[in-house]
């Protein structure tokens, strides 16, 4: 199916709600010279709530097709999502839904509710456009599947889990060898003896297939999860830590801790703007799962893609409007988003607890950490919770101005609008990156071993005062286990320093002990007795010379 050109106007309407003003106008731009119609375009699901409610729908145009995000929200507890709202209210209207990453649980209760489309946030325009004909038509299109419960759900049974893993590896690899049999045996240039050698080899291996299949287990008949609206509770947990991240968000922001952090070359305004900013997306990454409640499997599975698609969407949330500042036909949300990797590896896998914590904020799963138990709801629980959220937005945001750093730092335009004063001079702006190469250099190879070795774990903390250092004592085995190389021949010079330092302390206080007894017992009472001799020696002198002094006066006198 093609588009249609612009002297074929199809005869139906489309409104188009996209809060990112690059994508909104690419949208229009696109959808405008290829189908032939003027879309409605709104910012926000408010916008479309009151259009809807106070202009009526052109009938000569229908049916009436709504674009939009899965996570677009509206001011309803029943339907909280928008797209909820509409199917309730304006059940007429088609519904075209794109999904990110981190909604993927939004899925199935889309499905649910009969919405006719779903794609890709990043699907292609033509494959989109092609899509909104079809529905149009009448069609309904998912090309994303919900993701798939975990292997734990399936097969509670431990040993099926463990035969359908080896026989479903097994089943791939027989795939495989049939697949590349059968472009093989498509090859004209085959000799009758070799052609005959892999059909037979074709046989035996589907043959084999299907004695596998047969001993592959069937997973549990697991009855689809009820759809569960947003607790009151949790809500206003979340709320507690979005406002009081807030309150201390109102500091100063200084750098009081032992190593130099990212944010410090940023102007106070824009510092405070990128931390609300990533602050709003994990707001709204919270609740969008918190429509469908994910199982722990799940938030563990997940926990890095949810930390990059967060880091992606804040740094697109917030480069946004200064997305072409470097001229020419420059992306700049485009030339940050290519240290994607060096920031997952360097920064968000370093983010402790994401899925305990998120566990326990939709679950309501009890945190274990620092040697203790935190119940949900309780004070204690909101002030570790206050810590790890601090962590993460710090983490991340420091995750944002590395690549500003590594591929801008020298533009006029970014050092004006971001940057402090003392860091547009190149020598500053140099100074700051190598002290930065040389902090992350020290601490992946001498200072993190060191603390995992010690069991310890330094969060970044947000004050009164400005961001300060919170040190935990957590177990950290499985990171022990995993160190190679330097960090790991560090750990090993730590343990052998600790188990030769008590006898190499007791032989140095024994030797300690032997060294003074010879300087105060035999050195000192010899040198003792010398002196003493040589006192003997001098008041004898002295007592000869004084005899011989006075015998002359005495034989004079007579």
């Amino acid at each position: 199916m093609t588009p249609t050109t612009a002297d074929a106007s199809p005869p139906f309407g489309l409104m188009i709600v996209e809060g990112e003003d690059v994508i909104r106008l690419g949208l229009w731009t696109g959808i405008r010279q290829q189908l032939g119609i003027e879309p409605l375009v709104f910012h926000d699901g408010h916008g479309l709530i009151t259009y809807l409610e106070n202009t009526p729908l052109d009938e000569e145009h229908t049916p009436w097709i709504v674009l939009c995000d899965a996570q677009l929200t509206v001011n309803d507890a029943t339907t909280p999502w928008l797209w909820q709202w509409l199917k309730q209210h304006y059940p007429a209207l088609r519904i075209i839904l794109t999904v990110r990453p981190a909604a993927l649980e939004l899925v199935s209760l889309a499905q649910q509710a009969a919405v006719e489309g779903i794609y890709h946030r990043n699907t292609a325009l033509s494959d989109l456009l092609a899509g909104i004909l079809a529905i149009a038509q009448g069609e309904i299109v998912y090309t994303v599947t919900p993701p798939q419960p975990p292997l734990s759900m399936l097969f509670p049974n431990p040993w099926d889990r463990w035969r359908y893993q080896v026989l479903q590896q097994g089943l791939g690899e027989m795939d495989a060898w049939l697949q590349a049999l059968d472009q093989h045996l498509g090859r004209a240039t085959l000799s009758p003896l070799e052609r005959l050698v892999c059909e037979g080899r074709h046989r035996e291996i589907r043959a084999a297939r299907w004695l596998v299949s047969r001993f592959l287990p069937q997973p549990s008949q697991t009855p689809p999860r009820p759809v569960v609206s947003p607790v009151r509770p949790q809500i206003e947990i979340i709320s507690q830590l979005v406002d009081r991240c807030l309150q201390r968000m109102q500091s100063d922001l200084l750098n009081l801790t032992s190593q130099p952090l990212e944010l410090e070359v940023l102007i106070l305004p824009q510092r405070r703007e990128l931390l609300y900013t990533i602050l709003r997306q994990w707001d709204l990454l919270v609740r969008t799962l918190q429509a469908t409640p994910p199982s722990i499997e799940f938030l563990h599975q997940r926990g890095n893609p949810l930390l990059q698609d967060l880091w992606e969407q804040s740094l697109r949330e917030f480069f946004r409007p200064y997305r072409f500042a470097l001229g020419s036909d420059a992306d700049l949300i485009e030339e940050l988003l290519t240290e994607r990797e060096t920031v997952v590896s360097v920064y968000l896998k370093r983010i402790p607890f994401v899925a305990e914590m998120l566990a326990h904020l939709l679950v309501q799963q009890p945190l274990t950490l620092h040697q203790q138990t935190y119940r949900y709801g309780t004070a204690a629980a909101l002030e570790i919770l206050d810590a790890l959220l601090d962590h993460w937005l710090l983490t991340v945001a420091n995750g944002i101005v590395y690549p500003l750093l590594n591929r801008c730092c020298y533009s006029a335009v970014i050092q004006q609008t971001f940057f402090q004063p003392q860091y547009i001079s190149t020598r500053e702006i140099e100074r700051f990156r190598n002290a930065l190469s040389w902090h992350y250099r020290w601490q992946c190879w001498v200072k993190e071993p060191q603390n995992i070795f010690e069991s310890r774990l330094v969060l970044l903390r947000l004050t009164e005062r400005g961001i300060q250092e919170l040190a935990l004592t957590v177990p950290r085995q499985r990171e022990l286990m995993q160190l190679e190389g330097i960090p790991y021949a560090l750990t090993l010079a730590l343990e052998a320093r600790d188990a030769l330092a008590p006898p190499v302390r007791a032989v140095v206080a024994w030797v300690g002990k032997g060294v003074v007894y010879l300087l105060t017992q035999v050195i000192g009472r010899g040198l003792g007795l010398i002196g003493r001799g040589i006192l003997q020696g001098i008041g004898q002198s002295v007592g000869s010379g004084w005899s011989r002094a006075e015998a002359p006066k005495n034989s004079s006198k007579f």
